[in-house]
């Protein structure tokens, strides 16, 4: 069952989209609170008024406080559509003289002083409302103290207005995101062509062009992407190509041992004497031996090529993994009459490498050295300056000047020598290169060739 994947362009807007909900919940509520603090104050202000015209009507008279208010003018004060009005006026012994019998008491713990004017919310009837109150002095009258003036309404009108103004200020501003939506996702359309153009262009490619995809006409955004596929598709062709050149080697250099194997074979089964026979298989046997030995180097070299990608460095004491090896080899040396030893001038080697590679580096330079005629091998250990060195130097032929780069290739043999199949120097090449290493070939004194592997200084 395919796996429905969405599309870059529906995840950009959804997430764009998805973003945007909280910022316009964060923006009514900004716009809700802030035009209910300006209407508040709007409000606020008209009470004020009412509480000072109010107190205009209010007059002392022997002592007593009164208030001379038109039954008109007492209309106005609780007359309105929305809101409950409501007003008070208490004398200076606490009694109510006009409006609610109910005073609505000021809030805890607050002394109004006279000439001063307060706002303040409570609560009447079980419904908040916003109460002006104004202690009108009766300094130089017959009455002394202040009367209480005060003036409330519910906050009805006031949230309502407030939600119009922010209402108001989001609609359209949420039509312009809207748009802005809609234009974002047109321009995001329009700026996916050149990948759409590019997913087209490797659609189009046949699976064995390996060659890099042009990058003329694709935008910054994409050259770090269009290079990691350059760079994948490089490495791969390179892959392909050595992979392919392996087993056209391969091919070439099984054919003439099987060819030879087969005539053997066929030469002893035709033959009537048992000692051509026996001949004919000692020869079959020789050959088998030979590519039993090209086989195995031809797999560890595939081994090598692939070991690039999952190589493990691990830090090794390069002189006890030397002299390791050459211990090991010894009893083979001793057997075909060729003498081993090992030196170092150092005390310790540290290294950065894969052990059993290593291994099979230094062994494919002791056994190129004993199959080319060497009868004394020397295995050193040296410090470069910059690094360690492991070096083999043998007594044999040596290898002219003019092929010691060739040798490091599969399947370059000297011309004139036999007795391997050409590929453990390139063996040992690889193997190098995988440590960040190098190799380099040079006459030693007296005969005879220096191939030294030269490591960097390990971290």
């Amino acid at each position: 069952m395919t796996r429905r994947t969405s599309s870059l362009r529906r995840q950009l807007i959804q997430r764009m989209l998805a973003s945007m909900l909280p910022l316009f919940l964060l923006l009514w509520v900004l716009a809700y609170f802030s035009s209910l603090y300006f209407i508040n104050e709007a409000f606020d202000r008209s009470l004020v008024r009412r509480t000072y015209a109010l107190a205009d009507r209010v007059e002392v008279l022997h002592g007593r406080v009164i208030v001379d208010l038109p039954a008109a003018a007492r209309e106005l004060l609780v007359f309105d559509q929305e809101d409950l009005l409501f007003h008070s006026i208490t004398d200076q012994l606490g009694r109510v003289i006009e409006g609610e019998p109910q005073i609505i008491p000021l809030p805890d713990g607050v002394h109004i002083q006279p000439g001063q004017t307060l706002l303040y919310k409570a609560q009447k009837n079980g419904e908040p409302v916003r109460v002006a109150a104004y202690a009108l002095s009766l300094e130089g009258t017959s009455a002394n103290g202040y009367a209480l003036v005060q003036v409330g309404e519910t906050l009805t009108r006031r949230a309502e207005l407030a939600q119009r103004a922010a209402w108001a200020f989001v609609i359209p501003a949420l039509l312009l995101a809207l748009a802005a939506s809609a234009a974002v996702a047109f321009g995001v359309g329009r700026g996916l062509q050149p990948l759409r153009r590019l997913g087209e262009t490797l659609a189009q490619r046949s699976a064995l062009d390996l060659s890099p995809v042009p990058q003329a006409g694709v935008p910054a955004e994409l050259l770090p992407f269009l290079e990691e596929i350059n760079s994948a598709l490089r490495r791969l062709a390179a892959a392909v190509d050595s992979q392919s050149r392996f087993v056209a080697d391969a091919a070439h250099q099984l054919r003439t041992p099987i060819a030879g194997l087969l005539a053997q074979a066929e030469a002893a089964l035709a033959s009537g004497s048992e000692v051509d026979a026996r001949h004919a298989l000692q020869r079959i046997a020789a050959t088998a031996q030979k590519m039993s030995t090209l086989v195995q180097k031809l797999l560890l070299l595939a081994r090598v090529d692939a070991a690039g990608n999952t190589l493990h460095l691990e830090r090794l004491d390069g002189l006890a993994l030397a002299r390791e090896i050459a211990r090991e080899w010894a009893p083979q040396a001793l057997a075909r009459g060729v003498d081993i030893a090992f030196e170092s001038q150092v005390e310790a080697c540290p290294l950065a490498g894969d052990a059993h590679l290593l291994g099979e580096m230094l062994g494919n330079l002791i056994d190129n050295a004993m199959r080319y005629g060497a009868r004394r091998i020397t295995v050193t250990v040296r410090d470069t300056g910059t690094g360690a060195a492991w070096c083999v130097i043998d007594d044999g032929p040596g290898i002219p000047a003019a092929e010691r780069a060739a040798v490091l290739t599969p399947f370059h043999r000297i011309e004139g020598r036999r007795g391997g199949a050409g590929i453990g120097l390139a063996i040992v090449e690889r193997i190098a290169r995988l440590h960040g290493a190098r190799v380099t070939i040079d006459d030693a004194d007296g005969g005879g060739v220096v191939v030294c592997v030269l490591f960097p200084a390990a971290a």
